[in-house]
């Protein structure tokens, strides 16, 4: 499969570099020459994770994708919080992959048109946060959220691409310990994007992650 996407790739236009261990693909990455690594979880000598970990301690932010059979929703969370930004499980279609990728790259290389912060604003593309003011703009059009839905969204674009877990989301917004009152969190997200989405069906900004919870896009 490695030498089948490889191939697949370079027939894409894309320049192509393929190993068979972690150890052996580990000093390569370390060049940070790359626009996207897509790693397996096993591998040979060196476990995709593990690789990952080494590489995110060396300050590479090459954007990672998982690509393994392991889909429970632990081996997703590990991945994610090991700092991939994409995770697929097989069997899968190589255009699926391809678009992937494709995302990822395009996001790596001009986040700057599409995520900007300061102290008091976070612009995600069209969607608009002032801190400071407690309001929503989305295509420069006002959306009056209720307290709770907007610092759903603030945390979410506080770290776009990070997938946050239901049971996350609501330890950080929630300070109690009454478990009575930790209510689903879904309805609020519904109807958040009733509020903010153009289709809420298919949402631009507040993206599922399945078996997860919710993350913000990061290209929306």
């Amino acid at each position: 499969m490695r030498l089948l996407l490889a191939e697949y790739f370079r027939r894409l236009g894309y320049g192509v570099e393929e190993h068979e261990s972690g150890a052996e693909a580990l000093p390569v990455a370390l060049s940070d020459e790359f626009d996207c690594f897509i790693f397996d979880v096993q591998m040979p000598d060196m476990d995709g994770l593990e690789l990952l970990r080494r590489l995110r301690a060396r300050e590479i932010k090459t954007p990672a994708l998982f690509l393994t059979a392991l889909d429970g929703i632990d081996d997703k969370v590990a991945g994610f919080r090991t700092g991939a930004d994409d995770y697929l499980a097989k069997p899968f279609h190589p255009r699926e992959l391809e678009a992937r990728v494709g995302a990822l790259i395009r996001r790596a290389q001009s986040p700057e048109d599409v995520i900007t912060t300061d102290d008091d604003n976070l612009k995600i593309g069209d969607l608009v946060i002032d801190r400071r003011r407690h309001e929503v703009m989305v295509n420069g059009e006002r959306v009056e959220l209720t307290p709770l839905e907007f610092r759903i969204l603030e945390r979410l674009a506080s770290e776009p691409g990070r997938a946050w877990s239901r049971h996350d989301l609501l330890d950080d917004l929630w300070s109690t310990d009454y478990e009575g009152y930790q209510r689903n969190i879904d309805p609020h997200i519904n109807r958040l994007r009733l509020k903010i989405e153009v289709d809420p069906k298919n949402p631009r900004y507040v993206l599922t992650v399945r078996g997860v919870g919710y993350k913000m896009n990061e290209t929306p």
